[in-house]
């Protein structure tokens, strides 16, 4: 009983008289003659006056000091009482630890009360809390019972707090009892290695971005060493100067031979280096723009720059957004959508319009899941906005960019979309669209466009069809294309053709034959091939089907050189289809012609062509540019990525310095449709909706 206030469990030095290790009062005594208030409130925050020793602390201190051991020492006090407290355990294990017999029994309830404290008030100030660090390492390495080496895979690690909790001291005696007993250091010891190791410094990532930081770490640490590192047992022992808190104490060096100081270990260091810049490194992108964002955690535009490892498609938004894509697609490969309601899960600076680099944010996220879309701004379609757009599975290792084939093909379907809508609007969700979209396989193949496109590319017709195709700007879009492509083209149009309009009504053959006109191709040959087609009921370049393959019906006559056809009813008769063979005499010298025109220059060990600009066929010249300038514009229009030495190639054909070129090219862009044609660094990227306004 102190001052009218019963103190349960003990753990406080109480008496009149106990010198300290600096020769002055101990700081942690309890002396009962001095002063205490009786009333009054108690005080909070910090003290007013000095509070390193109780005898200098004011009555009204003492009092609240008082109350909160009286209490058990769970209240809220000002952190200097705690602190004051914690005086009188670390004088218990530094000055009478080898004095006091009893004092190697208090060890264990010490350790659990220094624990107790660090829990409850380790937030209240970083003092007290580094005060409870260093004395809970002390203990750890004095109780630390002697270890010897075991079998092969050693122990676990010491059950209690997570490694995250332990103090740097904690932490090295865990290592060093691993090490000794040869056991595994598993993925969260080893990020506590990291973290208290004096050499390493702190990854801007680990500060901005800690729990992804440790989930990247564990994650690649197992999958590169199992079970985890081994550290080498025959390191020098542990050795710490400890540093009291209590003034009244002085420093002492703590010593064990038995625990390998693993922190000093230099084979494992490197390793953990190597693996802390690996996750770095991985997280940059998503460090830097929470840098700029830091209220944008857990967002999908973050979302999309985390490493693959630590994305979950099941949980937050983007299992929202997962969720929601899965609904309209269902079993389906393709499904159209309004982009107004895909963009409420995401939040673009300008409602109504994403900017670029947020679509390619948006669409990344939806690679993520698995999924496209189409409008695509990577693969030269404007950026999504408010109107239809359509889903597509996205298979995995599809490419982000487009391939040396598919701007034809996007080309050729712009084109059928306007051929297939020509009759009567084409509904996106009828059994019409389907059949249209059928006819993808066919153009695929004739343009030997790599599987992984042909989803795409039936998405982005898939799309033109619900969202229009302005036909009159289709004449300057097409002028890229080859007349390899223009001839695939032309003979895919009229498939198209008969896929949306199986009567082949005048606006269709009209419709055709500006197409034809358009591409440069004969507009007789629309008459001939829609005939073709309705008789043969599939493309020229189709691969025959089971029962049209020319059969032998009788073996030839030597003697006459020629065939006896089975005329008469006295021998067995095989009737022969007329149509069949006259279309495989057509097919034999059509496919003949028509492959040496499409694959001559496809040959797969050349690789695909470099890209040539058109020929200058006397076009206008464009606003704000010479006749150079002009047709390297146009020669752009043939793709809408470039690399700086694929460009630098192309203005070198035109006589013009690449620099220059860029720039000149901009500001005519700017000054006739207000924005720059071509931006980017090391891939130069062009935008098709501007340049097409050039171009016209």
């Amino acid at each position: 009983m102190i001052a009218g206030h019963n103190i349960p469990g003990g753990m406080i030095y109480v008496g009149r008289h106990l010198r300290s290790m600096t020769g002055g009062v101990e700081p942690a005594l309890v002396n009962p003659d001095l002063q205490v208030a009786m009333t009054g409130p108690p005080p909070i925050g910090r003290l007013s006056g000095p509070a390193s020793a109780y005898h200098l602390i004011s009555p009204a201190a003492r009092a609240a000091y008082l109350r909160w051991l009286a209490g058990g020492r769970r209240t809220d006090v000002p952190v200097d009482l705690v602190l004051l407290f914690c005086y009188g355990l670390e004088r218990r294990v530094v000055a009478d630890l080898g004095e006091d017999p009893a004092a190697d029994r208090d060890l264990g309830a010490i350790t659990a009360e220094a624990r107790r404290l660090r829990a409850r008030y380790g937030d209240a100030g970083p003092t007290l809390r580094e005060a409870l660090d260093r004395l809970l390492g002390l203990l750890a390495l004095l109780t630390e019972p002697r270890v010897t080496r075991v079998e092969p895979g050693g122990s676990a690690p010491a059950a209690g707090r997570s490694a995250a909790e332990r103090s740097a001291t904690e932490v090295r005696v865990e290592l060093g009892r691993l090490a000794a007993t040869g056991t595994p250091v598993p993925a969260d010891w080893a990020l506590a290695w990291v973290r208290h190791h004096p050499a390493l410094t702190r990854r801007a990532a680990q500060q901005r971005c800690p729990d992804e930081f440790d989930r990247l770490f564990a994650l690649r640490y197992r999958a590169r060493h199992g079970d985890g590192l081994v550290p080498p047992d025959d390191g020098p022992g542990i050795r710490v100067r400890y540093q009291p808190a209590n003034p009244g104490l002085t420093a002492m060096l703590v010593c064990r031979a038995d625990l390998p100081d693993v922190l000093g270990e230099p084979r494992c260091t490197r390793e953990l280096v190597r693996l802390v810049d690996e996750v770095a490194t991985a997280l940059e992108p998503y460090s830097r723009w929470l840098a700029r964002f830091p209220a944008g955690h857990g967002s999908l535009a973050a979302t999309a720059l985390l490493p693959a490892e630590l994305v979950d498609p099941d949980q937050g938004r983007l299992g929202a957004l997962r969720r929601w894509a899965q609904a309209h697609l269902g079993d389906r490969a393709t499904a159209v959508i309004d982009a107004a309601e895909l963009r409420q899960h995401w939040s673009a600076a300008v409602p109504g319009r994403m900017a670029r680099d947020e679509a390619v944010a948006f669409i990344e996220v939806l690679a993520l899941l698995g999924i496209g879309i189409e409008p695509d701004v990577r693969f030269g379609a404007p950026a999504l906005a408010d109107g239809p757009a359509v889903l597509f599975r996205h298979e995995a290792g599809a490419p982000d960019r487009p391939g040396a084939r598919f701007t034809t093909a996007a080309l050729v379907v712009r084109c059928a979309a306007a051929v297939a809508s020509a009759a009567r609007p084409v509904d996106p969700r009828g059994t019409g669209c389907e059949a249209v979209l059928d006819t993808v396989p066919d153009l695929a193949m004739a343009l030997r466009l790599p599987p992984a496109e042909q989803p795409r590319l039936a998405a982005r017709l898939h799309w033109l069809l619900a969202a229009g195709v302005d036909a009159d700007r289709l004449p300057r879009q097409v002028t890229p294309l080859d007349p390899a492509g223009r001839e695939v083209a032309g003979r895919y149009l009229v498939r198209v053709a008969a896929a949306a309009d199986p009567a082949t009504t005048p606006a269709t053959i009209a419709a055709l034959a500006r197409m034809y006109q358009m591409l440069g191709l004969d507009r007789d040959l629309v008459f001939r091939r829609v005939h073709e087609q309705s008789v043969t009921g599939r493309p020229l370049l189709a691969a025959p089907s089971e029962g049209d393959e020319l059969v032998t019906i009788r073996p030839a006559d030597p003697v006459t050189g020629g065939y006896a056809l089975p005329w008469t009813a006295t021998e067995p008769s095989v009737p022969l289809d007329q149509a069949v063979v006259s279309r495989k005499i057509a097919e034999t010298a059509a496919v003949g012609t028509l492959l040496a025109e499409v694959f001559a220059d496809d040959d797969p060990g050349n690789g695909p062509p470099a890209p040539q600009p058109p020929e200058d066929d006397g076009a206008d010249l464009i606003v704000g540019l010479d006749r150079e300038h002009s047709k390297l514009l146009r020669a752009l229009a043939v793709r809408p990525l470039w690399t700086r030495d694929e460009f630098a190639a192309l203005a070198a054909t035109h006589g013009i310095l690449p620099d220059g070129a860029l720039d000149l090219l901009n500001e005519a862009a700017i000054e006739a449709v207000g924005g720059p044609v071509v931006e980017g660094e090391a891939t130069l990227t062009v935008d098709v909706d501007l340049l097409q306004e050039l171009l016209r």
